[in-house]
C-alpha cells in the first residue's frame, strides 16, 4: 500500500510540474511579425515560410489546439526558429523576400567549435538571414576558417 502510494504521489506531483511548464510562454521569445491565416492554411505550412517551430507559434499565441485554426485568425511570429521536415510551404506575408539585398554590417571569421545559431545570437541576426546571405544550404555546415557576411 505504502509503494502504490509512493508512485501514484510521483505521477501526481510530475504531472503537474509537467503541465505548467508546458503552457508557460518562454520569455526569451519576441515577436518578428504577424501573419493572418488564410484559408487552408495550417501551423505547420506558417512555421516553415519563416522557418519558425509551429509549436512555438501555437504556444506564444497561446492556441490550446493547433489543428484547429480559422481563415482571419492573426498570429504572432515568435523568434523560435527550427528546421523542418519538407512539406507544404505558406506565402509570407512579411520578411526578406528573395530579392531583398544582402549588405554585410560587418563579417565574422568561424572558430573552431562554432555553429551558426550562436554566431547569430552574438549579432543578434536571424541565422536563417545569415544563411541566405552567405549562400548555406546545410546550415549545421560551417567550417572553423570561413568568413561570413553578417548583414
Amino acid at each position: 500500500m505504502r509503494r502504490v502510494l509512493f508512485i501514484l504521489t510521483t505521477v501526481l506531483v510530475l504531472a503537474a510540474s509537467t503541465a505548467s511548464a508546458a503552457h508557460a510562454r518562454p520569455s526569451e521569445w519576441s515577436t518578428l511579425g504577424h501573419h493572418t491565416v488564410r484559408s487552408g492554411e495550417t501551423l505547420f505550412c506558417i512555421g516553415r515560410a519563416y522557418g519558425v517551430d509551429p509549436w512555438a507559434i501555437a504556444t506564444h499565441n497561446g492556441i490550446v489546439h493547433p489543428y484547429m485554426i480559422h481563415p482571419g485568425l492573426r498570429l504572432a511570429i515568435p523568434n523560435a526558429y527550427a528546421w523542418l521536415p519538407a512539406g507544404p510551404t505558406c506565402a509570407r506575408q512579411w520578411g526578406p523576400w528573395p530579392d531583398y539585398p544582402c549588405t554585410c554590417a560587418s563579417y565574422h571569421t568561424v572558430a573552431y567549435g562554432q555553429n551558426l545559431y550562436r554566431i547569430s545570437l552574438t549579432y543578434n541576426r536571424s541565422m536563417w538571414r545569415i544563411a541566405e546571405c552567405n549562400n548555406l544550404y546545410n546550415l549545421n555546415y560551417i567550417r572553423a576558417g570561413d568568413r561570413l557576411c553578417i548583414p
